[in-house]
C-alpha cells in the first residue's frame, strides 16, 4: 500500500485512501496483540501468553508504523517536487532581449519567454534559461558573442545592429522583400544540402554568414511578425515630398531609405527611446510618425490615440523576422540532445508567433479599426515607387 501511495503521489494525483489504511493497520495490529489466533498456544493460568509474542507483535508493529511513516514523507516530498517543477538542471543559461517592459502586452513580447519555457517543458527541466529583459538592442549581440561575459544568448531584431553589419539585416527584414512563406524558405534554407540525409547539425545559409563574419554566434528565426503596418502619421503624407523634416520611429533599411528624403528617424538621436517613449513623442508632436509592427500592437500600444492616420503597406517590414542569437561555443558545449530541444522551441515559437499575429491583426483590423473611426491610408503610388528605386540602390558593403 505504501508504494501505491507513492506512486499515485508522485504523480500528482490526489489519494483519500491512506489515512484509512494506516488506521486499519493499527487496529489490526491492536487485534493480534490482544486476541490470539485460532489455534494458538494461549498457556493456562500457569503458563499464561508469552510475553515474546507480544513483544515480536509489538517489534513487527513499531518498525512497519515507522516506515509507512516514512515512505509517506518521502512520498509527499517527491509530490511536492513534482507538482512544483522543481528539479535540478543540467544546464542554465541566460538569455537578454530588447523586448523592456514598454512592448508589455504586445505579442512579439511574449515570444522570449515562451522560448525559455518551452525549452523548460521539452527537456524535462534540465535545460533552464533565465530571462532578462534589459530593452538593449546593438549591445546584446555584442555581449552574446563574448565568451566572458554572463548573457548566453538574446532574443533580438538584428536589424537593431550596427549599419556595419548591414549585410545580416537579410535575416530580419528587407523593403519590398519577401513574403512570410517565402522568408522562411530564406531563413532555413541550407546551402548543398543533400536531401537523403537532412543533417540537423549543417547550418544555414544565414547561420554561415553570420561565422564568415567572424561572430562568435549562431542564430535561430524564433517570432515573425509577418506583413507590418505602415505607421500612425500626425498629418497626411501624399508625396515623397511632405516626409521632408519629419521625424519617425522607424529601424533597419526602411529608416536608410526614408532618411534619403529629409526623414529624421529615432536611431539618428542620441538617446535610447523605448515604444512608449515613441508614442508619447507622437503624441505630443515630437515626433511626426511611429510604426511598430500592425494592428493588434498598436492599439494595444495607444497609437491610435497618439495620431489619426494609419497607413498602409508596411513596405520596410513585409515579413519581419526575430531571432535568438547563441554564443556559440556555449552552443558547441550542449549535448546533442539539448541543442535538438533548442532547435524545435525556436522553430515552434517561430510559427505560433506569425500565427498569433496573423489572427488577432486580422481580428483587430476588421473589428476595431472600423469601430474606432481610425483613418486607413494607403501609401501613393508615388511614395511606394521612389521608395522602391532607393531600395535598390542601398549599400549593403562593410565600411
Amino acid at each position: 500500500m505504501t508504494l501505491m501511495y507513492l506512486v499515485a503521489f508522485s504523480q500528482g494525483r490526489q489519494v483519500s485512501f491512506w489515512p484509512l489504511q494506516i488506521g486499519e493497520h493499527i487496529k489490526v495490529s491492536e487485534k493480534q496483540r490482544t486476541e490470539p489466533e485460532q489455534g494458538a498456544n494461549l498457556g493456562s493460568a500457569d503458563n499464561p501468553a508469552s510475553p515474546v509474542k507480544n513483544w515480536i507483535s509489538r517489534r513487527v508493529f513499531i518498525p512497519t508504523s515507522i516506515g509507512t511513516l516514512v515512505g509517506l514523507t518521502l512520498g509527499w516530498l517527491i509530490g511536492q517536487q513534482q507538482a512544483s517543477g522543481e528539479q535540478r538542471a543540467d544546464v542554465i543559461w541566460k538569455m537578454d532581449t530588447f523586448l523592456s517592459a514598454s512592448a508589455k502586452g504586445t505579442i512579439l513580447y511574449e515570444a522570449p519567454k515562451m522560448v525559455c519555457d518551452r525549452v523548460k517543458e521539452i527537456s524535462g527541466g534540465r535545460f533552464i534559461i533565465e530571462l532578462v529583459r534589459s530593452g538593449r538592442t546593438e549591445e546584446i549581440l555584442n555581449d552574446v558573442g563574448n565568451n566572458n561575459n554572463e548573457i548566453d544568448c538574446g532574443c533580438n531584431g538584428i536589424y537593431y545592429s550596427t549599419k556595419k553589419l548591414k549585410v545580416l539585416y537579410f535575416g530580419c527584414a528587407i523593403p519590398f522583400g519577401l513574403t512570410p512563406q517565402e522568408q522562411n524558405a530564406w531563413l532555413y534554407y541550407k546551402k548543398d544540402l543533400d536531401p537523403t540525409t537532412l543533417d540537423p547539425d549543417t547550418p544555414t545559409f544565414m547561420q554561415s554568414i553570420y561565422s564568415r563574419l567572424g561572430l562568435n554566434v549562431i542564430t535561430f528565426p524564433a517570432g515573425a511578425t509577418g506583413g507590418q503596418a505602415g505607421g500612425w502619421f500626425r498629418e497626411r503624407v501624399n508625396s515623397i515630398t511632405d516626409l521632408n523634416g519629419k521625424t519617425m520611429r522607424i529601424p533597419g533599411f526602411g529608416a536608410e531609405v526614408l532618411q534619403k528624403y529629409g526623414v529624421t528617424t529615432h536611431e539618428q538621436l542620441t538617446e535610447d527611446i523605448s515604444v512608449q517613449e515613441a508614442v508619447k513623442r507622437l503624441a505630443d508632436g515630437r515626433f511626426g510618425a511611429v510604426e511598430w509592427t500592425g494592428p493588434y500592437d498598436d492599439l494595444l500600444l495607444g497609437l491610435d490615440k497618439a495620431a489619426k492616420f494609419y497607413y498602409f503597406p508596411g513596405w520596410w517590414e513585409p515579413s519581419t523576422t526575430f531571432e535568438v542569437q547563441v554564443n556559440l561555443s556555449k552552443w558547441n558545449d550542449l549535448s546533442p540532445e539539448f541543442r535538438e530541444v533548442f532547435k524545435a522551441a525556436c522553430s515552434e515559437i517561430h510559427t505560433s508567433i506569425l500565427t498569433l499575429y496573423t489572427q488577432m491583426n486580422s481580428k483587430v483590423l476588421k473589428e476595431e479599426i472600423p469601430q474606432k473611426g481610425i483613418e486607413l491610408v494607403r501609401f501613393s503610388d508615388e511614395i511606394l515607387q521612389t521608395a522602391k528605386d532607393a531600395t535598390k540602390n542601398l549599400g549593403v558593403s562593410q565600411k
